[in-house]
């Protein structure tokens, strides 16, 4: 908590000081779905969607994403056993998609047999060296994190590009780590919804981005409308968790109230936006 106030106060100056965005610069015409950029708006979730699978956090995946024009790529990063870090949801499913031949488990795996495996039998998973290799060659992408809570291992364990990750985090003292290490901290939902007070606090904080369930929308709008006039980009995830409730259905209803979303399926929405 010490951390948290310290971050309150510290950061609110510095925040008003460098936002000068008010109420008149966001009028209606900038939300219509046919005005958005791709570009910052579209998280490819999991790397993205391909031949109709999610979470694969594939290489195939990723370039697939990015010739659709995405910018910002999410990958699921946990831990081998060996210490390293790689790209994949969870083990138990990473094991159920590549046919693993052991028991189908959340053990950890080594990086080499998380690499000698095959992804739907047919997709090229990643470790950090490929990750490395793959922004390198991708200089405008960025990579947005889930699972880790740990910035400096991040860096530590080998991620070469820190102004161009954003980490979704969930901990105060894990948003204060990435600060300090250089790195753009997301706040995820369980800090925005269950920090008391926080969220009379949270714009002047010095962050620019959030994470949260869509179902959240609903219920926080003005909330949320608040945050985004303050330049604050929230990204919504648990899209296509509810029948219709998928890419299209954000971009047509809900984005008024958010900056962007974890999108799976980037055929719907390519459409609707100007690239």
């Amino acid at each position: 908590m010490k951390t948290l106030l310290k971050l309150i106060f510290v950061s609110f100056f510095i925040f008003f000081s460098c936002s000068t965005k008010d109420d008149s610069n966001l009028d209606d015409s900038q939300e219509e779905p046919g005005n958005l950029n791709l570009v910052d708006r579209f998280i490819a979730h999991g790397a993205g969607e391909i031949k109709g699978l999610t979470y694969t956090n594939s290489l195939e995946a990723l370039n697939l994403s990015y010739s659709k024009g995405c910018k910002l790529f999410e990958l699921d990063i946990i831990e081998t056993s060996d210490n390293k870090l790689v790209a994949a949801h969870d083990w138990k499913f990473y094991k159920t998609i590549t046919n693993y031949a052991g028991v189908v488990d959340d053990t950890p795996l080594t990086e080499e047999e998380f690499l000698s495996l095959k992804i739907y039998g047919e997709f090229t998973p990643v470790n950090m060296a490929v990750i490395n290799e793959w922004f390198a060659a991708h200089e405008d992408a960025i990579l947005v994190t889930d699972k880790i809570n740990d910035p400096a291992g991040l860096r530590q364990k080998g991620f070469l590009f820190k102004d161009r990750v954003i980490m979704e985090l969930f901990s105060w003292e894990a948003v204060d780590a990435a600060i300090k290490e250089g790195i753009k901290p997301m706040p995820s939902e369980n800090l925005v919804f269950q920090t008391p007070g926080i969220k009379e606090k949270l714009s002047g904080l010095n962050i620019g981005y959030i994470a949260i369930s869509r179902r959240y929308i609903a219920n926080n709008k003005d909330f949320l409308k608040k945050l985004k006039k303050k330049n604050v980009k929230t990204y919504v995830y648990h899209v296509n968790f509810e029948q219709d409730k998928d890419e299209k259905y954000v971009l047509e209803n809900e984005i008024e109230y958010v900056y962007g979303m974890y999108a799976d399926n980037l055929d719907l929405i390519l459409n609707n936006t100007s690239k």
